[in-house]
């Protein structure tokens, strides 16, 4: 599940993909897990649903042959 940590002092928070991400980088980048307060979200998509890659152009080739 996912989990957001937020600092102690300052508010910052960061989303996470799982609780051991979240933990490693608070030990290793945030000074320790004892400055952060770790928080689990559950898995709700909340975003649009990402549309599928096109290969369309925008317009088509010209020719490339020359009229005489």
């Amino acid at each position: 599940m996912a989990c957001k940590i937020t600092h102690r002092v300052n508010d910052q928070q960061i989303r996470f993909a799982n609780r051991d991400a979240a933990e490693r980088y608070a030990d290793i980048m945030g000074g320790g897990v004892q400055n952060w307060i770790f928080t689990t979200i559950p898995n709700v998509e909340h975003r649009q649903p990402r549309l599928p890659v096109s290969t369309v152009t925008a317009g088509s080739p010209r020719p490339t042959h020359s009229a005489r």
